[in-house]
């Protein structure tokens, strides 16, 4: 059992940055020149898991699955109803006396809900005492965030005391949920959390790549743990706070020059030991088999998690610790996998759960048109005596706890069965 307070944060501690900027972008005040929007307008008017391991498909603590499933339907029924209010026509805005902070809240929610902006409130009625009323109504608008967030495509929230007494409450929406994008708007079309995934590697090599969002029921913590398959555990992928853009923030303290050379040499090893594996006339199981074998019998673990953790170097979360160093982690050999197997052709994704108590790293992939589930770290050593974890259906995962709705909805968006 792993133990002490560091070896969790490593795989905590990116799950809540990635939330904090991607997924509750709503939530948190930055600089204007970070939202694409607001830029275009005013031109018209396991484990140690950097970014993936740790990320957004957060290693789910057990017994969770039936809370999160239940979670996240709410949350696409919620964006459903919202994408068909968004296409109403604005309502005139009238005067709301309040008396509570309940009445308050509800009256913020009915305008998220709507995609619309809640009533003028007056709280002359207010039964309590506001110090702050701006920094009152913010607080509620976090609340709800929290307890509804498929709300976060409304990424921020005005609030104004007028020289009447009234107290305004504005809200900036994502434009995929409104389709209000300025007329000079150029972004790539992205329809699905697979197309999303898809543009963020094809423009690592850029400071941010301009995205036109046309699916307005897919939610911002979807995109959020989407993005987390891309990247390598070298770049951050996020959207920014309106959802215009993904933007890349190089990870482990590296410069983007850095982080961009570790990934060329990753895809380059990756292509390597592809080539060294494949031959004519394999098919799609051979190739997977060949790729899994040389995997599980040429990487070792790095033990130095359990025995000297402040001494493992980074590399061994990511899949150049496997390929270049043949040390990794299970985030590594993952990372690895994903990138072997797409070098056949064959569409692959990490997942982050739960496995006998610890945090833990395996991938799901398309293999002869079913999605099936891998376990390298598992199966290490194991090619003599016949792997456990290679193609296996999710009942045959016992001892495992991850969101499986959530994996086959994204393998989804990639296609296939």
């Amino acid at each position: 059992m792993r133990t002490g307070w560091g070896r969790k944060l490593a795989c905590a501690g990116l799950a809540l940055l990635v939330l904090c900027t991607a997924g509750c972008a709503a939530q948190e005040e930055r600089p204007a020149a970070e939202s694409g929007l607001e830029a275009a307008s005013s031109a018209s008017k396991e484990e140690r898991e950097p970014s993936e391991a740790a990320s957004a498909e957060e290693s789910d603590a057990p017994g969770e699955d039936a809370s999160q499933s239940a979670s996240q339907n709410a949350s696409q029924d919620a964006s459903q109803d919202a994408s068909q209010a968004a296409s109403q026509p604005p309502r005139e805005r009238g005067t709301l006396a309040v008396h509570s902070a309940q009445e308050a809240a509800a009256e913020l929610e009915r305008a998220l809900a709507a995609i619309g902006q809640p009533e003028l409130l007056d709280l002359s009625q207010l039964g309590e005492s506001w110090e702050d009323p701006a920094m009152a109504v913010q607080n509620l608008y976090s609340g709800i965030l929290a307890e509804h967030p498929a709300y976060k495509y409304a990424w921020q929230l005005s609030v104004q005391l007028q020289e009447d007494g009234l107290l305004r409450c504005d809200f900036d929406y994502m434009p995929y949920v409104t389709g209000q994008y300025p007329a000079e708007f150029e972004g790539i079309e992205t329809g699905s959390l697979g197309a999303l995934i898809a543009a963020a590697r094809a423009h690592l090599g850029e400071e941010g790549c301009p995205v036109r969002l046309t699916d307005p029921t897919m939610t911002v913590d979807d995109m959020a743990r989407a993005l987390q398959q891309a990247g390598g555990s070298y770049l951050l992928c996020a959207l920014n706070r309106d959802g215009t853009a993904i933007t890349y923030t190089p990870l482990n303290n590296l410069t983007r020059e850095e982080a961009l050379a570790a990934l060329e040499e990753t895809e380059a090893l990756a292509g390597e030991v592809a080539e060294s594996c494949l031959t004519p006339g394999m098919t799609q199981r051979e190739q997977a088999e060949a790729l899994y074998t040389w995997l599980t019998e040429n990487v070792r673990y790095d033990q130095r998690y359990y025995a000297d953790f402040a001494s493992m170097p980074y590399d061994s979360a990511t899949a150049r610790g496997a390929l270049a160093d043949h040390t990794a982690i299970c985030g590594g050999y993952a990372q690895a996998l994903q990138l072997l197997f797409e070098q056949a052709g064959i569409p692959c994704l990490t997942v982050s759960g739960v496995s006998s108590g610890e945090n833990h790293m395996w991938n799901l992939a398309l293999l002869d048109g079913r999605w099936l589930y891998f376990d390298a770290t598992s199966d290490r050593g194991m090619a003599q005596f016949g792997f456990r974890k290679f193609a296996v259906t999710g009942e045959e995962l016992t001892g495992y706890t991850w969101d499986e709705d959530w994996m086959l909805r994204l393998a989804a968006s990639l296609g296939g069965a």
